[in-house]
């Protein structure tokens, strides 16, 4: 390789006979200065060197079983919440007081369970996110969402890595490719217990 100091990106892209800015691929180790400013600015393609990455992803594996805990609560949690709320409609359509009583009684439950499982998901998480940090939690991100830094790494980086010398692992041919996402509604159609309830076919 050769070596480019002085001139600007003007330069550069003329001296490499490049039209397109994604034809160039920005490493750098500062977000804002070098990610986000030769994405947004030139459109070039960047990849952002994260040394603390590693530490990252060690122990996100090493918490994946409180995490799917986390995850179960959460589930746990939603069908409580969705149970209840037909409890409620029935109680709302009902005209026998007996049986307005037994709804009452187990809409009251339902609440006290919810209660209950709130209570230890808060526990469960106040350890997840201690064991990343004690104070910051993980770095990619805040309660259930991307963090700010996550969000400008997901957004902004075309690839990140730990360090720059993992770039010679892959062939200067190879293709990266994004990572398909999921919209919440997508994501609820993805649970085997989901079912889409299609109105315009009753």
């Amino acid at each position: 390789g050769k070596t480019f100091q002085g001139g600007n990106w003007n330069h550069l892209q003329a001296m490499l006979d490049i039209e397109a800015g994604e034809e160039i691929l920005y490493v750098g180790d500062h977000l804002y200065a070098d990610v986000l400013r030769s994405k947004r600015a030139l459109g070039w393609r960047s990849c952002f060197i994260m040394p603390e990455l590693p530490e990252e992803m060690r122990i996100f594996q090493s918490q994946l079983g409180l995490r799917s805990q986390i995850m179960e609560l959460r589930k746990l949690r939603d069908e409580l919440g969705s149970f209840a709320d037909n409890l409620r409609k029935l109680f709302d359509q009902c005209v026998d007081d007996s049986v307005r009583a037994e709804l009452e009684t187990k809409i009251a439950q339902c609440e006290d369970d919810d209660h209950k499982v709130k209570e230890k998901l808060s526990d469960a998480n106040k350890d997840y996110h201690a064991s990343f940090h004690p104070r910051w939690g993980q770095m990619f991100v805040a309660g259930y969402q991307d963090s700010r830094f996550g969000y400008f790494v997901k957004n902004y980086a075309c690839l990140y890595t730990s360090k720059a010398t993992n770039l010679g692992l892959a062939s200067t041919s190879r293709a990266f490719r994004t990572a398909g996402e999921l919209l919440p509604h997508d994501n609820l159609l993805s649970d085997k217990y989901s079912q889409f309830v299609d109105e315009e076919e009753g």
